[in-house]
């Protein structure tokens, strides 16, 4: 698992676990869309695996390079 899918699902648990302690509904429940939202691009990145576009990582290096298009 790369790191960025293990970040993206360590925030996910963070979420859904400070969600469960709460009392107030309101915030427990954006806690809660939060962790969807986390575990939607983390899947998201299953999809990636294998694409022939750049990841993140190699585009920045691109734009440090001054590969960059304004």
């Amino acid at each position: 698992m790369n790191i960025e899918k293990r970040a993206l699902l360590d925030h996910a648990q963070r979420c859904r676990s400070v969600a469960d302690d709460l009392a107030h509904r309101e915030a427990a429940r954006r806690l809660r869309a939060m962790a969807d939202v986390y575990e939607a691009r983390a899947a998201g990145l299953d999809d990636e695996d294998g694409s022939p576009e750049p990841d993140r990582h190699e585009r920045s290096r691109l734009a440090d390079t001054g590969d960059r298009q304004n």
